[in-house]
């Protein structure tokens, strides 16, 4: 279910962040996911998204 989720919230923040100029990278660390979004403007944000 959380895959679900995950899958659906980057289809609807892919359109929203690219039309900010922002890009999003997700990565693994201590088994734990992140995402990062580094926008144009505003500089990057590290948020926890789950695990791997």
């Amino acid at each position: 279910m959380i895959g679900l989720v995950d899958r659906l919230l980057a289809r609807v923040a892919h359109k929203a962040t690219v039309e900010a100029g922002c890009s999003n990278y997700y990565y693994c660390s201590g088994g734990v996911k992140y995402l990062r979004q580094c926008c144009l403007n505003e500089g990057c944000t590290t948020v926890r998204v789950g695990t791997c």
